[in-house]
């Protein structure tokens, strides 16, 4: 029987250095697959309540946010497993930015968790990633969405669909972007396959701030004839 060595050199680099919380350093146990250590996954905040009742936002009282008092955002409600506090904002950065990937798997297990938890999003039993354009995913090499959607759909018994969704068109990065000037970025920005007709769609991505591109993602769907769309975010700014 041949040797891996590739999977025991994997094992033996897991003995010989110490694997260390991505937030403080702090040395971790051995056997432990979590990427925190106990502080600082401790230290994870779940959002509110009180939440808007559209978007998922913290509030101080219960009501729809500023923002859903305007018109309808085209998906039918938001919700996120976090908030995007100092511990979650590392594991996101060194998942997102700094080749991470093996990240992806106790990232959409945390998600899992709290899916549970939100009977809200029962109703929505296919998980669709929020898409990449494909010249950003080459240069990152991986849609970091796509990888939080297959393993919360692996881990939450739910279906996976990757390819209804489209990115039309490259757009500027958000992160720097105002509220008007996110939703004018990504408008008309997506299309969505006639296959989507009829579904009832959980969009997962990985940072809710205004919600604008997941709510042109699921202005796609709907106008392909989805029935209803969610959004699931592992982390919500607040």
């Amino acid at each position: 029987m041949g040797l891996n060595f590739k999977g025991l050199g994997i094992r033996l680099l897991g003995v010989l250095l110490p694997r260390t919380c991505v937030h403080c350093a702090e040395d971790l146990p051995a056997a432990s697959e979590r990427p925190l250590c106990a502080d600082c996954l401790a230290a994870l905040e779940r959002p509110g309540p009180p939440l808007c009742g559209r978007c998922g936002l913290p509030l101080r009282s219960a009501e729809v946010c500023r923002s859903c008092r305007g018109p309808r955002p085209p998906f039918d409600l938001a919700r996120s497993a976090f908030l995007f506090n100092p511990p979650l904002r590392s594991l996101l950065h060194a998942f997102k930015y700094s080749g991470r990937r093996d990240l992806a798997r106790p990232l959409a297990l945390m998600m899992a968790s709290e899916l549970a938890l939100l009977e809200e999003l029962t109703p929505f039993r296919t998980v669709l990633p929020v898409p990449l354009h494909p010249s950003r995913e080459r240069r990152r090499g991986y849609n970091q969405s796509a990888l939080l959607a297959r393993g919360l759909a692996e881990a939450a018994g739910l279906s996976f669909a990757e390819d209804l969704l489209t990115r039309e068109r490259e757009t500027r990065p958000q992160v720097d972007l105002k509220r008007r000037e996110r939703l004018e970025n990504v408008r008309w920005a997506f299309r969505a396959a006639p296959g989507a007709a009829g579904g009832s769609f959980l969009l997962v991505d990985d940072v809710a701030t205004t919600l604008a591109t997941a709510g042109d993602a699921a202005r796609a769907l709907k106008e392909a004839g989805a029935a209803a769309a969610a959004v699931f975010t592992l982390a919500r700014e607040p």
